[in-house]
């Protein structure tokens, strides 16, 4: 018996995406951003309504020490305003070690328009940004944060114990997202550059 089986059934048992709980998104998410076990930095996300708009502001600042020096060093502000399920206007702006990119992508007529350091892209209306606060979102086209660039990926979702969902993405991004059963954000995993691994924990 092939050892995808159980596997395959636990993924066939998962609600289909349109029933996905719809709970509103706490006011914010707190998470401490940890590297090998130690703490690094934070991950902040917060969400407000007005205007007929949800806006939702990402504020990530880390930096690594070694032996006191800083060694690495890293801020990214992303804001996205969604008008109902449609995506109005995102805009981010990333330093790294000093280096510093800029994105920016609008609606426009029948699909979004995105321009940054890689170039500018014309994606379709129901498109989103991979800012992963919002599972019900990752089944969609998704394009870069940092730069507008469409995103190739292949998802699994798994089973997590008290009805949870662990979502999993391979191909242009390799990380996975943890998530209560009412939809909240618990949790974030990824292999960082050099090999190392970068977990997310509640603040």
């Amino acid at each position: 018996m092939s050892s995808a089986g159980p596997t395959r059934r636990l993924l066939l048992a998962l609600p289909p995406l349109a029933a996905l709980p719809a709970a509103a998104a706490p006011a914010e998410y707190r998470f401490r951003v940890l590297r090998q076990g130690s703490a690094i930095g934070t991950h902040r996300v917060r969400i407000t309504e007005g205007g007929g708009l949800l806006t939702a502001l990402t504020e990530v600042d880390i930096a690594v020490r070694l032996l006191g020096v800083t060694v690495f060093r890293f801020g990214h502000r992303f804001e996205e305003s969604w008008a109902g399920e449609r995506l109005r206007r995102a805009t981010s702006r990333q330093d790294r070690n000093g280096t510093v990119t800029e994105m920016v992508a609008e609606a426009s007529g029948d699909g979004i328009l995105a321009s940054g350091a890689e170039g500018r892209f014309r994606l379709p209306p129901e498109a989103a940004p991979l800012s992963w606060w919002d599972a019900r979102k990752l089944a969609r086209p998704l394009f870069d944060s940092d730069s507008g660039k469409p995103l190739q990926l292949r998802w699994t979702r798994e089973a997590l114990p008290e009805g949870g969902t662990l979502w999993r993405a391979a191909g242009d991004e390799d990380s996975e997202g943890r998530y209560a059963a009412d939809g909240t954000w618990t949790g974030w995993r990824t292999r960082a550059e050099d090999g190392s691994i970068v977990t997310y924990e509640p603040a």
